[in-house]
């Protein structure tokens, strides 16, 4: 009994204490959580331990480093100071961790430490940091540096932010769907590449026939003798042979590689053809060398198996001798090719990008078929940059959306305007007085009125402005700014100063006055007057902000201001996303590239930091040296311009972790990051459309116009008809003629509205087009074919001249020229008749002969679906000109504060003939007095503008002056410069394009003031300067035109209920949608005999789906024999085998199936596949040509790549998106008719302008307006963004020695082609005149912002509407597809109306009727309108369409009931 009570009395105690001890336990886990939880001191602690050690990270000093290129911490106290707080920083961060962990748990529970993503990031930084400190560890500098990552722990408490990158996570699945499409697209097009253009890039014209040998006694090419012996080489080149044997003979490949080199034509950067059947350069034109002329060959390094012809040698060029065809700049150093599947696939992704794809498409087309090349760059281009690019767009805009959906959020109201500001109740009578002076419209009028006459005279300053019209803007300056400051004091006086200081709008006009004041005492004290570098400049520029206020005045502007802002708090949190990307990439690629960009300057060859060249070797301008640097550089390759080259560069000095460093940041940044900052604009219009939609659900006013109503035009048009008549036939004496006259014009009312005048009518408007396309202005004007088209114009001339009288006399003149088609008719046939009259000769009349292209454009009206697309453009115009006038305000603020600091300064002196003491002094000028001797004989008191006799011994000359006076000429850095307002402006929005813009940065960067030498980095503060421009110019505004499109379109959705598609395609566009989605089965019946009835078990995927697997196995093995692009034996027999299993796969399936087999589109599509490679190999076989079996060989390969398209109907999370482009693809197709029409006029517009003009820079063979051809390729690269600005500037350069109207000489014709050589004219016009502005420009505005924006617009369109009608799951589907097949094995899409109940009955619910539910008359399921409406044919059959509908529609009625009961549910609760 004690025994048993000293038992009990013991577990009692244990049981206490456990308890205790669980008691204090949790307590302390409770302490800890409470230390540990986000709003906790020791949260924020951590994030300032964050910020600093992120501060840290970016201050290590890399001009310091050791023979790794990583910071040196001896010698650089800095760097040493750094390494010694990271041992601070770990036991900070460790310490947080083991607190966390203790408090929350490791592993286990929900609210475990490690369950938590950023925790997960964390841990892993702070064990990658406590590696990184043990004595011998490996380097993990670059790791560590990614505990940047950790202030986007503080998105907690940004809610926009998180909203964002919640709206990333939750669409990263279908991300992966869109990337796995995008990198199937990117694999087709590598393996394509590699089967067809693999060492086609070598191929260059050579100075000798065959390769010679290397001397002996000169191995370099910088030796002295170098010269002679290439001359003597080129001379007598049999003597240097370096085999007795063809260049394309097998000994080439059983031998060794050769001790030899095959000399190149430096000066053609093009590559050439080794085929003469095909390809664009065959080297056919004799060029001179060392005075000698040299006839030119085709041939590469390399043999045709791809080996090299020559041993790996730096002798004698300094780098490899097989890449001295490609090792330079003009071929991106190599790395630019299709010789194998890695290089392939790089070379694919730049083209993706639309950055540089233009010169791998020239040189594509010099060494293949041009056809071929150019529909394969095109489908690239379009399939990957502009639907897998939009449809990656319209998944993240689809996240946001239901991250926003799923939360409430308060919108923000704009800022009401001056007149609604609480004013003082003042009882003194002058402030009564004030009080109403301030209220009135006038006083608003006034006060604009000086903000417009400020903007103009600080508009006025230019380059060379005289100090007469200085003093006049000074005195306009003064009156501004006293205006501005009687303004603020009023203001103050009436609304008083507390309330005045705390109104955002009045702070800013208070700050403007005060500055505007600040500047005019400077200017006064320092009498610095408007130089662009006083201190005053800085005060005035500040003035500029006021233009925004005009936009608060402008009514129809309000709606896009709420959007803008509206969209503030997201852009906001968006900035702060941008600048922590950048952050992260700029400290990785400091890691990975910082002190390595060293180049030799002659050769481009990468320097080592031993190499004693490492001090005077080449630093890029893109580098990662220091950390603004690498901002830049990150922000450069974001804007995509050039972010190939800085890839190349880096490529050469750290191989291979430069391409995936560069696809990294090009993916997450350009694909995702800035997409997400569209979707960001694009919601805030959504909000727009959602709330116009909540505003039409009100009860309509009187004075609300009906939606459907007819065109002021139409309306004008129907009064002007009914008043004609009356007038004309109103009175007795003339009702005779009154009937013939009316008779008269029904007739030929009736004759301009039959169907058959209009088809002829577009047939005629079809073939004058086809003639403008022919008439090209190098053709011979004295043949045959000049003479009928001449003969044509008159006719086509006359037939619309007749065509414009008979609607004249149908329709009256007044109701024709209502219309606005009609206008367009009419100023086509105006250019006609002026080019039939001769009106102008030379430039005027080819001038007056490009207004012919107004022709096509009466086709617009013929076509619906055209007509459709100009609909919407013309409805969206009103809101692109809002967006533009906010755009051009925002140009103008830059392009002022350009001039007023940048003018006259992108100018420097041609250093050709300087030497270095004379280059020294033009940068650093002296005194006059304190010039020397010897700088005083290099002055030339007779050179132009050299003017010595007025400076005097104290007078600084400037660089200009100095470099007349030395002899040399100043000349313009770059073609753009900030010289006046309309210069700045239009350098702003060619760079807002973000082509070109880099070169102006570093201009800027490098510019030293007016008139004075530019030294490389001397003001980096520029950088930031256009950066903001382009965040604020190109990002955000120029993606509102993009916004503003397809909030239009949403519009026409609602109200037309159709977008860019006709009804017809529309419905057609949504019964594919369903049929791909619920596309039923085929059942085959399973054969009798016995053979075919073992092949059906072994090929059936429902018996066996091993063998289907086995398949997928050979077509991926296959593929990767095909990227492997060796052409060995083994991979030639594997790829054999494969065939042969594909040829077995088809035998066996037919053998199985029969006749059904070809009902399949898939098995017909293996089988013309299969059919094909039969064929390859019989031929192969049969043919002995090696050139020809090379190319069936080719034939082959492209046959299997075929096999890959199988892939895609396995992957079933595509299915969505595969639905989004086929929805997508009429509306694409009108878009894509309008483009191609808008291609045609701008391009006949080229050929009659610039068609003659001298080949210089940019213009070259390839890219040129000589051709229909050429000018619509030309055209479709500028409306990708590929320097169209450099072209069009190079269009005004001036060239030497041209022919001001050159004309055809028939003796010796153009030289058009390259076969046209030596017997033929170069085409020597004269550089273009300033309407390349307009042309450019307006080319720009129409195709690149507007209507290549309506893809965007579309591909959403489609995406939204797959998403809406996606109602029933994959499942569902699926199990739908499976049951209808029980019903309809041969895939009929029918099956008849009586077995709809045995259907219903056999699908799940709530698709189908459960086991205990009727279906009578009575029942609940059969009263359901929505399965009362399926259609049941004169066959009695229901389609699957309708079927399918009409459930979707009951399981939308269901979900929408359960989600009724829920909402009743929530309030009752919450009453």
């Amino acid at each position: 009994m004690v025994v048993l009570n000293m038992t009990s009395i013991f577990s009692i105690k244990t049981a206490a204490a456990e308890q205790i001890r669980w008691i204090l336990t949790n307590s302390m886990k409770e302490s800890l959580r409470k230390f540990v939880s986000p709003s906790s001191p020791f949260d924020k602690f951590i994030l300032g331990a964050i910020v600093i050690n992120s501060i840290a990270i970016a201050c290590v000093d890399y001009q310091h480093v050791d023979s790794n290129y990583q910071p040196s911490t001896d010698s650089s106290f800095r760097n040493n100071v750094i390494d010694k707080a990271e041992y601070i920083f770990t036991i900070i961060f460790t310490l947080e961790c083991l607190l966390k962990c203790a408090a929350c748990g490791v592993y286990k529970g929900k609210q475990a430490y490690l369950r938590d993503g950023w925790n997960v990031l964390d841990f892993s930084i702070v064990v990658v940091s406590i590696l990184g400190l043990l004595p011998n560890a490996p380097n993990f500098t670059m790791l560590r540096s990614f505990r940047v990552l950790r202030p986007l722990r503080s998105i907690s408490k940004l809610p926009n932010l998180r909203k964002i990158i919640g709206g990333f996570i939750g669409s990263l699945p279908e991300l992966a769907n869109v990337m796995v499409l995008l990198l199937f697209i990117l694999v087709c097009f590598a393996l394509f590449g590699v089967t067809f253009w693999s060492g086609l890039f070598h191929s260059r014209c050579r100075l000798t026939p065959f390769p010679i040998r290397m001397p002996v006694d000169c191995r370099s090419a910088s030796d002295p003798g170098w010269n002679e012996f290439m001359l003597d080489a080129i001379s007598n080149p049999e003597v240097h042979r370096c085999l007795p044997v063809p260049n394309d003979d097998p000994q080439w490949l059983t031998n060794d590689p050769q001790d030899c080199i095959w000399p190149i034509d430096e000066i053609d950067t093009r590559v050439c053809s080794l085929n003469a059947n095909y390809g664009d350069h065959h080297c056919i034109k004799d060029v001179e060398f060392m005075s000698i002329n040299v006839t030119r060959y085709c041939g590469s390094n390399y043999n045709v198996d791809g080996s090299p012809r020559f041993i790996s040698s730096s002798e004698p060029f300094g780098y490899d001798r097989s890449q001295s065809d490609v090792f330079n700049s003009d071929f991106n150093w190599g790395f630019t090719s299709f010789d194998n599947f890695w290089s392939s696939f790089l070379t694919s992704f730049q083209i993706l990008t639309m950055e540089g794809w233009s010169d791998i498409l020239y040189r594509t087309m010099d060494s293949w078929s041009t056809a071929p090349t150019i529909i394969a760059y095109v489908t690239l281009i379009v399939l990957g940059s502009q639907l897998a690019i939009n449809i990656m767009l319209a998944v993240i805009t689809d996240s946001l959306d239901d991250a926003e959906s799923s939360r409430s959020e308060a919108l923000e109201d704009l800022q009401e305007e001056r007149g609604s500001f609480p004013m003082k109740q003042a009882k003194r009578p002058f402030i009564t007085h004030v009080q109403w002076l301030i209220r009135t419209n006038l006083y608003e009028k006034f006060i604009l009125s000086i903000i417009i006459l400020n903007t103009v005279a600080l508009s006025c300053d230019h380059y060379g402005i005289s100090e007469q019209f200085l003093s006049i803007l000074d005195g306009v300056n003064f009156f501004t700014t006293v205006v501005f400051c009687i303004d603020m004091v009023l203001g103050n006086i009436v609304i008083g100063v507390l309330k005045y200081w705390s109104t955002p709008s009045k702070f800013f006009d208070g700050v403007i006055a005060i500055s505007s004041a600040v500047e005019l005492i400077v200017t006064s004290v320092a009498a610095s007057g408007s130089s662009g570098k006083s201190v005053s400049s800085v005060f005035r520029s500040l003035r500029l902000v006021r233009l925004f206020k005009m936009l608060r005045s402008w009514k129809s502007l309000h709606s896009l201001l709420n959007t803008l802002s509206r969209a503030a708090a997201d852009v906001r949190s968006f900035g702060v996303l941008l600048f922590l990307f950048v952050f992260i990439y700029a400290l990785v690629g400091m890691q990975l590239f910082a002190n390595r960009l060293h180049f030799d300057p002659m050769t481009g060859v990468h320097i080592a930091i031993e190499d004693p060249r490492y001090a005077t070797s080449t630093i890029p301008r893109h580098n990662y040296d220091t950390l603004s640097a690498a901002a830049t550089t990150v922000f450069q390759v974001l804007s995509g311009e050039n972010w190939n080259e800085v890839m190349y560069d880096c490529w050469k000095a750290a191989a291979w972790v430069s391409p995936l460093y560069f696809l990294s940041l090009v993916v997450f940044g350009i694909f995702i990051v800035l997409n997400m900052f569209l979707a960001i604009l694009l919601k805030q219009f959504d909000d727009n459309d959602n709330e116009d939609e909540s505003e039409s659900h009100l009860p309509e006013t009187e004075t609300e116009e009906p939606r459907d109503h007819k065109s002021m035009g139409a309306i004008l048009r129907s009064r002007v008809e009914n008043w004609v008549s009356s007038m004309t036939c109103g009175h007795n004496f003339i009702t005779e003629w009154c009937y013939w006259y009316q008779k008269a014009r029904v007739r030929c009312k009736n004759l301009v509205e039959d169907v058959q005048c209009e088809n002829i009518l577009t047939v005629v408007i079809i073939v004058s087009s086809v003639t403008l396309a022919i008439d090209s202005p190098l053709a011979d004007p004295s043949t045959p074919l000049a003479a009928t088209l001449e003969i044509a114009n008159y006719i086509f001339t006359v037939i619309f001249m007749y065509e414009f009288v008979i609607k004249v006399f149908a329709y009256g003149p007044v109701a024709y020229f209502l219309d606005e088609w009609n206008l367009l008719d009419f100023s086509a046939l105006v250019a006609s008749v002026l080019e039939v009259l001769n009106v102008g000769r030379g430039k005027s009349l080819r001038a007056m002969r490009t207004l012919r292209v107004l022709r096509p454009l009466k086709m617009i009206k013929r076509f619906p679906e055209i007509k459709l697309v100009v609909d919407a453009l013309l409805s969206s115009l009103p809101s692109v000109l809002n967006v533009g006038t906010i755009c051009g305000v925002l140009y103008l603020t830059f392009a002022i504060f350009g001039v007023t600091f940048l003018k006259g300064t992108f100018y420097e002196c041609s250093e050709v003939e300087l030497t270095s003491e004379q280059a020294e002094l033009i940068e650093y000028p002296v005194s006059f007095g304190d010039f020397t001797d010897n700088q005083l004989a290099w002055l030339q008191p007779d050179a132009i503008e050299c003017n010595l006799e007025v400076w005097s011994s104290e007078y600084v000359p400037s660089s200009k002056e100095l470099c007349h006076c030395i002899g040399s000429a100043w000349e313009p850095i770059i073609a753009q410069n900030f010289d006046n307002v309309l210069r700045g402006f239009s350098l702003l929005f060619e760079i807002s394009t973000t082509e070109g813009w880099v070169d102006v940065m570093y201009a800027a960067i490098d510019q030293r003031g007016i008139d004075m030498q530019p030294v490389r980095g001397s003001n980096e503060i520029w950088a930031a300067y256009f950066i903001v421009f382009l965040l604020l110019g190109a990002f955000f505004l120029l993606e509102l035109f993009v916004g503003v499109i397809v909030e239009n379109f949403a519009r026409m959705k609602e109200i037309k209920g159709h977008g860019l598609m006709t009804a017809s395609q529309r419905e057609w566009a949504l019964t594919q949608t369903f049929v791909m989605k619920i596309k039923p089965e085929r059942r085959f019946a399973r054969p009798a005999a016995k053979l075919r009835a073992a092949c059906y078990d072994f090929v059936m995927p429902s018996l066996n789906p091993w063998f289907d697997r086995f398949i997928v196995g050979v077509i991926l093995l296959n593929t990767a024999c095909i990227a492997a692009a060796v052409k060995t034996g083994y991979l030639e027999t594997i790829n054999e085998v494969c065939s042969a299993i594909f040829i077995a796969e088809a035998t066996l399936k037919i053998t199985a199936l029969g006749r059904a087999y070809f009902r399949s589109k898939w098995n017909r599509f293996d089988f013309t596949i299969v059919l094909g490679l039969i064929i390859g190999f019989i031929l192969k076989l049969t043919i002995n040509d090696a050139e020809l079996a090379s190319s069936i060989s080719s034939v082959i390969s492209l046959l299997r790549i075929c096999r890959l398209i199988r892939l895609i109907r396995l992957v079933k999370s595509l299915r969505l998106i595969v639905n989004s482009i086929v929805t997508a693809i009429p509306g694409i197709l009108n878009i894509g008719g309008l483009l191609l029409l808008l291609y045609f006029v701008y391009a006949v517009i080229g050929m009659n302008l610039y068609g003659l003009i001298g080949f210089q820079g940019e213009l070259n063979e390839h890219a040129n307006f000589q051709s229909l051809g050429n000018s619509m390729l030309l055209l479709f690269r500028f409306s990708t963004g590929e320097n169209w600005n450099g072209f069009m500037w190079d269009l005004l350069e001036e060239r030497p020695h041209c022919d001001p109207n050159p004309t055809y000489n028939k003796t010796l014709p153009w030289c058009i082609r390259e076969e046209d050589y030596p017997s033929c004219t170069e085409v020597n016009g004269c550089s273009a005149g300033g309407s390349v502005f307009v042309y450019f420009y307006s080319f720009v505005l129409i195709v690149g912002l507007v209507a290549l924006n309506m893809f965007v617009g579309v591909v959403l369109e489609a995406f939204e509407n797959s998403r809406e009608s996606d109602i029933l799951s994959p499942n569902d589907l699926d199990h739908f597809v499976s049951v209808w097949s029980e019903f309809d094995p041969k895939a009929t899409n029918y099956i008849r109306a009586s077995e709809i109940t045995a259907f219903l009955r056999r699908l799940k619910p709530p698709l189908g009727i459960s086991e205990n539910e009727s279906y009578d008359r009575d029942s609940i399921y059969f009263k359901d309108q929505s399965l009362l409406e399926i259609a049941v044919n004169e066959k009695k059959n229901v389609h699957i369409i309708n079927v399918a509908r009409q459930v979707a529609k009951r399981l939308v009625k269901a979900v929408s009931a359960a989600l009724c009961h829920k909402w009743i549910v929530y309030n009752q609760f919450r009453l």
